[in-house]
């Protein structure tokens, strides 16, 4: 088996790889003469060449292996590595020439850096070895000598292991939050090094007088002194940031206490003010907390103004108890509050001494420290673990503690100095009590600011009550004092009474601003409304027609008989069943009281209101006895609010009278719209009851609406009786054929029926009254003006006609006995005076009253409720229904009204879609 070839070879079509780049070498051809020797470029002959071994190939061993042609091969394949090796080169230094800069010098510097701490190394072993053994101590007694000597190595290994393993234990102490533990650990530790250093040779018992220079020696001692030494900051900063914490027991506030005195030397009065300057700060975080809803805008605290049967069934959005806001800022107010209160028991327990019997507990604690005795007394049995601490103990709690029992007795029941005559340890009765009155105002007058600005998210008077009942529970079952108690209460009693006073206010102002655009809007829709919502009842007067429009909505008549929509199923289904049977029955309610939808929109915004005020402070009063004083408080800061609405309420009622009564009379709708509004407010509706405002305001603003409704009335009255009475003289209408009569008129015309119907209908459109005697005053005054109207000037005397009318105007008179009886007598004094030669008065009485029995359906509203004409004793059970008498059997019938004869196609024509 032949040794292969050492050199390699590449293919002359292959690409050589050299630094990363390929690159295909172009070997040129060479034509062989004829006879020559052949030269095989086989890929198997070809040399190639490596970046490791470019540098050291021998040119001399290259020639003697391969011919001139392979060579040249070589030559051109290293060119080719070189030019790629400039190239990459040239990249290099081009992007990362500074780096490279950098690399370079310190790769300088680390050499010689290196070289110089060789030599340095080399030359610290040459002196060590040339130096000797120092002499062995001299000693009397070789036993005794390595006894004392051992002893003194022992008691300094002791010493140093404490300063060794102090950051430790230090470190351990301070992650448990056990600071007095720590400080008095650095105390112990600040002591040994101490008993270390001191380098008197005179004394006995030095570390010099045994021989051992402990500084020069052992230069680890100063050197962990300066590590532990930094502990004192660390220790201190952490025991007065634990002073933040509010749920840290008496016990471990005690001991940071302590901590800050031993270790920073801090009197008794500073710690103190450290103590509650921390709880102020803690206070302070708390106080800044913000709750994350929504700013409430004054729009939303106004009162909704559905209808009147809304609030019953289903309570507005803004009025509803939200439960997550009430919540989180009770939470907040007693965090707060326990914050205050934990600090001031805990201050109390801690530095309170009232008499020279009870001592504090850090007094107590003290006397432990500065006791002489080895056995506990009875006060300092009483003490907690953590307070009770001496040096034993401490060492005893510490890894390798039987180590620590090497030290020496003094060390080891080391305790710190403390003298309890002076004043840095004492605490003065007279000046705690200042120093806490002083904290505890000033941290009650940072809690009222931010429980106000906690109060302003609330938007009802139940969420502002129900926190000030869970503050008040928590307040009674805390540890804070009876006075501390009483004057918490009083200012969550202010700020409860200023934030409600506050809602009650935006709500007042709301349901003004409320009522006033929606009574602005109602009205001109009413005023400028057009003819396709409205439905017309066409009067005919002969050849003329009088229409009388009204809209459906505040039609009395037609709202009366509406049928509102029945609950449903699915609403019952769906667990609505009682909110949807609520809401049923307010619609009934609202047809039986006759306040359409309209009137009761513009009404419902005022009324609301008041009974949501009514319902707080009906709810305040339910607490009991204890909140009577503040709801006579709530009650009389509220009032002027209250008298102030009600002014407003009149005063924009009396404008928009005003501006509407300056327009003409096409708004005549808006205008008994508005006398509407004013009787609900002066009769019947609960607003000025429900408001609570004084008994001379509420007597004023009933008078005034009153006043303002008769102004209204009187200007309905006029305008209504004018235009009837003018449509009345300016109506033409032919009398058919078939009803023209030869002999004498049998009764009152039918234009005189109309125009009394007319009325009647005009009577019914301003809606019905329950009290009878106010109803029958409007239609008194309205029949009175009518007739004076009618038959004033422009009355025709002379014909017959005339005076069946004018009798039968009369009767009506007549009828009401004693409320016309002057209006009677004058028409009583006409009918004789123009008299007509061919009837008799008896004539004419005789047959208004068969007239009145005819139309007392028709014309029901103009007649009195009770007639003066007694029933007799043969009369029938119809015979109520008919009070003004029973109409006579007549062969002929004579309609009321004017009425067109029937054709011959009326039984041919549909009646009702049918």
């Amino acid at each position: 088996m032949s040794r292969p070839s050492p050199t390699l070879s590449v293919s002359s079509s292959a690409p050589v790889i050299g630094n990363g780049h390929a690159h295909t070498p172009q070997v040129p051809k060479m034509e062989a003469p004829r006879g020559a020797r052949s030269h095989s470029f086989s890929t198997s002959k070809l040399p190639t060449v490596n970046d490791s071994q470019g540098g050291h190939t021998d040119p001399d061993e290259l020639f003697a292996r391969h011919t001139i042609s392979e060579v040249k091969v070589v030559q051109h394949q290293l060119r080719a590595d070189a030019d790629a090796k400039q190239e990459e080169l040239r990249l290099m230094v081009g992007e990362r020439y500074r780096d490279l800069l950098q690399a370079s010098t310190s790769i300088i510097a680390i050499a010689s850096s290196s070289k110089r701490v060789v030599q340095t190394l080399e030359e610290t072993r040459d002196i060590v070895l040339s130096q000797e053994e120092p002499p062995m101590p001299r000693r009397q007694t070789r036993d005794h000598g390595n006894d004392a000597h051992l002893h003194t190595l022992q008691l300094l290994s002791a010493h140093m292991k404490l300063l060794l393993d102090a950051p430790e234990h230090l470190w351990r102490l301070i992650e448990r939050k056990q600071y007095l533990s720590a400080a008095w650990l650095f105390l112990l530790a600040r002591v040994v090094h101490r008993a270390l250093v001191r380098d008197d040779e005179q004394e006995e018992g030095t570390w010099s007088s045994q021989g051992v220079d402990v500084l020069e020696e052992f230069p680890l001692v100063q050197r962990q002194w300066e590590a532990v030494s930094q502990f004192r900051s660390q220790i201190i900063h952490k025991a007065t940031l634990s002073l933040r914490e509010c749920n840290a027991s008496t016990e471990d506030t005690c001991a940071a206490l302590l901590t800050l005195h031993l270790l920073d030397s801090r009197p008794l009065t500073e710690t103190l003010s450290v103590f509650l300057a921390q709880r102020s700060k803690t206070l302070h975080d708390l106080l800044s907390w913000e709750y994350p809803g929504e700013s409430p805008r004054p729009q939303e605290i106004q009162m909704n103004g559905g209808p009147l049967g809304s609030l019953q069934a289903n309570t507005t959005s803004t009025s509803d108890f939200r439960r997550r806001p009430v919540n989180e800022i009770k939470e907040a107010t007693q965090t707060a509050l326990d914050a205050i209160s934990r600090a001031m028991k805990t201050a109390q327990s801690i530095f309170d001494e009232e008499s020279e019997s009870q001592r504090s507990l850090v007094r107590r604690v003290l006397e432990c420290i500065q006791s002489d005795s080895p056995n506990p007394t009875n006060k300092t049995q009483s003490l907690p673990a953590v307070l009770s601490l001496t040096t034993q103990t401490l060492l005893t709690t510490l890894p390798s503690s039987s180590h620590f029992l090497l030290l020496p007795a003094n060390l080891r029941s080391y305790k710190p100095y403390i003298d309890l005559t002076s004043s840095s340890s004492t605490i003065r009765h007279s000046y705690f009590t200042q120093k806490m009155r002083e904290w505890f105002e000033k941290s009650c007058s940072h809690l009222q600011k931010a429980v106000a600005r906690w109060f302003s998210t609330l938007l009802s008077v139940k969420e502002v009550w129900n926190v000030r009942a869970a503050t008040k529970r928590w307040l009674l079952a805390s540890c804070l004092g009876e006075n501390e108690v009483f004057e918490v209460t009083s200012i969550l009693d202010k700020l409860c009474q200023h934030r409600m006073i506050e809602i009650w206010k935006l709500k007042l102002a709301g349901s003004l601003e409320s009522f006033s655009s929606r009574l602005e809007s109602t009205v001109s829709s009413l005023s400028k409304g057009s003819k396709s919502t409205r439905k017309g009842i066409t009067l005919v007067f002969r050849r003329r027609s009088f229409s009388l429009n009204r809209v459906v909505e505040i039609s009395p008549v037609q709202f009366l008989f509406q049928t509102p929509l029945l609950p449903t199923l699915s609403q019952a289904g769906m667990g609505q069943a009682d909110a949807s049977f609520q809401k049923y029955k307010a619609s009934l309610r609202r047809q039986l009281l006759g306040r359409s939808t309209l009137l009761d929109d513009v009404l419902a915004t005022l009324e609301n209101c008041a009974r949501t005020i009514r319902q707080d402070l009906a709810h305040v009063m339910a607490s009991g006895e204890e909140t009577r004083e503040l709801y006579e408080q709530l009650e009389n800061n509220y009032r002027p609010g209250a008298d102030a609405l009600c002014n407003d309420v009149v005063d924009k009622l009396e404008e928009t009278v005003k501006a509407h009564s300056e327009a003409s009379f096409s708004n005549i709708e808006g205008m008994i719209f508005l006398g509407r509004v004013s009787d609900e407010l002066s009769s019947s509706s609960p607003f000025i009851i429900d408001l609570g405002c004084q008994p001379p305001v509420a007597r004023d603003f009933r008078d005034k609406t009153a006043k303002l409704y008769g102004r209204v009335l009187d200007r309905w009255r006029r305008h209504m009786v004018s235009q009837i009475v003018r449509e009345h003289r300016l109506a033409y209408r032919p009398i058919h054929h078939t009803l023209q009569h030869p002999e004498k008129p049998w009764g009152p015309s039918p234009d005189i029926v109309q125009s009394l119907f007319v009325l009647s209908t005009s009577i019914q459109e301003l809606g019905f009254c329950r009290n009878q005697s106010r109803q029958q005053s409007l239609v008194l005054a309205a029949l009175e003006h009518f007739i004076a109207a009618l038959t004033g000037d422009g009355w025709d005397e002379n014909s017959l006609q005339s005076s069946y009318d004018l009798a039968f105007l009369w009767k009506f008179a007549a009828a009401y006995g004693e409320g016309l009886s002057e209006l009677a007598n004058t028409l009583e004094k006409r009918l004789k005076d123009s008299l007509p030669s061919e009837l008799t008065l008896d004539d004419l009485h005789r047959s208004a009253s068969e007239s009145l029995a005819r139309t007392q359906t028709l014309l029901a509203i103009l007649l009195p409720f009770r007639s003066s004409i007694p029933l007799s004793e043969s009369a029938d059970k119809f015979s109520a229904l008919l009070p003004f008498g029973i109409p006579p059997v007549e062969h002929e019938f004579h309609p009321a009204l004017e009425l067109a004869k029937p054709t011959s196609r009326f039984g041919l024509l549909l009646v009702g879609g049918m």
